[in-house]
Formats: C-alpha cells, sequence, structure tokens
C-alpha cells in the first residue's frame, strides 16, 4: 500500500487529533498543542504535515516556525513536534517520512535549523545532533527590597518594550526562542499561568510567566537592569527569606545582579539538526570544544498546558 505526505487541510483536524491521542496513550496535551499552533501568526499548514494511506491518515508531523538566536544572530528555525503515527502503523518508516519531508518543506522556505526535544537514539538517524541545548536555572534568596515595582498584565500597548526586554535578557542566550510579535504570545496561557509586567512610573521595566501553583518558579522572567532584576525577586518571593528559582542561563544579562550564579545543563533529547548553512556548526563546533555552553530555550505558551 502506498503512502502520500501532504500538507494538512481543514479535514484533517479531526483525524490527526485521532492520531496524535492515540499514540500519546489519549492524553489531551498534544492534540491542543497542535489546536493552539493553528491559532499562532506563525503558523504554516505547509509544515503541519500528514501521512495518508488509502485514504487514511496514519500520521502526523508538525513544525512550527521560530525566530532563535545562536551566537547573538537571528535564526529561521522549525521546532519539530509533536510527531504521532498511529500505533497500528508504527515501526513501518511512517515518523521517518515525515520527518525528511518536514525538512524539505521547511529548507524549500528558507529555515536554516530543526530543533527539538526527542528521543536519543531515534532522531539522530536523521541528522539531529543531541546535547545542544538544556535547562538553566538559578535558586535565590530574596533580601530586603531596596525598590517596589507596581505589577499589572500586559496589554498591547506594551509589547514594543517588552521586545526590547526580552533581545536584552535572552538576546544571548543560544537557542532561546523569540516569543513572538503577536499579543497573544506573551498573553495567551492556560488559566494557571499568569502573565505580569512590571513597572517603575509609568514605564515598563520587567516581565513573568508564572504558573499559579508554583508561585516561587518564574518560567519567563525579563528584566531591564541589575536593580529591576533584585526587585522582581523580592516581589516574588513576597518577604524576605524565600528562596525563588529563576530560568536564567549564565549569558541572561540578569545572570549578573546576583552572586548565585546559573548552572546550564545539555540535555540528551536536546537536538537540532542543520537544514542549511548558518551559524549552527559554529556554535556546534564550540560547544564540542567547551568554549561554549549549551543553549537554554524557554517554551512558548502553547506548549505550557498541563
Amino acid at each position: 500500500m502506498s503512502m502520500t505526505i501532504r500538507p494538512e487541510t481543514v479535514p484533517d483536524y479531526p483525524a490527526i487529533a485521532t492520531v496524535t491521542a492515540r499514540a500519546f496513550g489519549f492524553t489531551c496535551s498534544e492534540p491542543l498543542m497542535i489546536a493552539l499552533a493553528r491559532h499562532r501568526p506563525a503558523f504554516d499548514p505547509e509544515l503541519s504535515l500528514v501521512a495518508e494511506r488509502d485514504g487514511q491518515v496514519i500520521g502526523h508531523a508538525l513544525f512550527t516556525r521560530q525566530v532563535i538566536r545562536l551566537l547573538g544572530a537571528d535564526v529561521p528555525a522549525v521546532l519539530l513536534g509533536p510527531i504521532a503515527v498511529d500505533p497500528a502503523y508504527q515501526g513501518q518508516g511512517v515518523g521517518g517520512a515525515l520527518i525528511v519531508e518536514g525538512h524539505n518543506a521547511a529548507r524549500a522556505r528558507g529555515y536554516t535549523l530543526s530543533f527539538l526535544v526527542g528521543h536519543p537514539t531515534y532522531y539522530p538517524r536523521f541528522g539531529y545532533r543531541t546535547h545542544v541545548f538544556g535547562g538553566s536555572t538559578v535558586t535565590l534568596m530574596a533580601s530586603e527590597p531596596s525598590l517596589t515595582l507596581e505589577t499589572r498584565p500586559p496589554v498591547e500597548a506594551d509589547l514594543p518594550a517588552l521586545r526590547a526586554l526580552w533581545l536584552h535578557e535572552e538576546g544571548g542566550v543560544d537557542f532561546s526562542i523569540y516569543p513572538g510579535d503577536d499579543f497573544l504570545s506573551w498573553s495567551f496561557t492556560n488559566p494557571l499561568l499568569r502573565p505580569l509586567v512590571y513597572l517603575r512610573g509609568d514605564e515598563v521595566v520587567g516581565y513573568t510567566r508564572t504558573y499559579q501553583t508554583e508561585p516561587l518558579k518564574p518560567r519567563m522572567f525579563l528584566a531591564r537592569d541589575g536593580e529591576v532584576a533584585r526587585a522582581m525577586v523580592n516581589q516574588i518571593a513576597g518577604a524576605a527569606g524565600h528562596e525563588v528559582t529563576l530560568p536564567l542561563h549564565p549569558y541572561s544579562a540578569s545572570a549578573a545582579a546576583f552572586e548565585a550564579q546559573p548552572v546550564a545543563t545539555a540535555w540528551d533529547a536536546g537536538m537540532a539538526y542543520p537544514l542549511a548553512a548558518g551559524p549552527f556548526d559554529e556554535f556546534y563546533a564550540l560547544l564540542e570544544s567547551e568554549k561554549r555552553l549549551p543553549g537554554r530555550p524557554l517554551w512558548p505558551p502553547m506548549f505550557e498546558i498541563d
């Protein structure tokens, strides 16, 4: 039986959700990720691929457009995931065909890199290199505040300030993902996620995105300068003596504001594959020679749905 790989169409949505749910044990997270991705301005249906056999959708792979930073430069990239194959058709090369066709489609559109979090023995078959990024945090003890900032939810007028904050804080971190120019990328979250901007007078000087169930562990932390960063930590803690864990990387701008320093770790599941010439090869050579630390992405809200 022949198989066709093609871009998704609207009538495929129910079949894609069903195949994805079957492949991931009928959890809701992965089908919901795909649905949320379709509502982002960066979504490209030509990069959402289905595998079809005899008129039946048996697999799906989503490549989402991202702008990441590598060695201080913007890199047009795609993030692979979720990828799903109906359990009845697994082990027959369906997933591999989706990956190869997705690489070709992304390359034709000018993307130079594909990255993902995935199985470290499967994806290297398709050229992915492991341990290129991972996690990085620092745990800090709050102190007596020297500066008090006002807070509120973000509004659309904040977008220019938020973009500037992100570039200042994250611009030097490899594999940092630019949240996007649309307001939903900064404000649309599940009900447990709380985005806040921090104000000094009328000026936006900070931003956090935090799970209400983990108020001392922001998922994103952007600060204009060291004084603001320390004040934000104190306000997140709520009182002196509480510990706050920030998602900072040693190359984050705010890392210099604290005595304790972030520790970056590389995941064997943190992988990337160069689709075309770009800064990745230089980055990887520096990484292998231990002249550069592993990267650290902060994932878009579409992935923070649990």
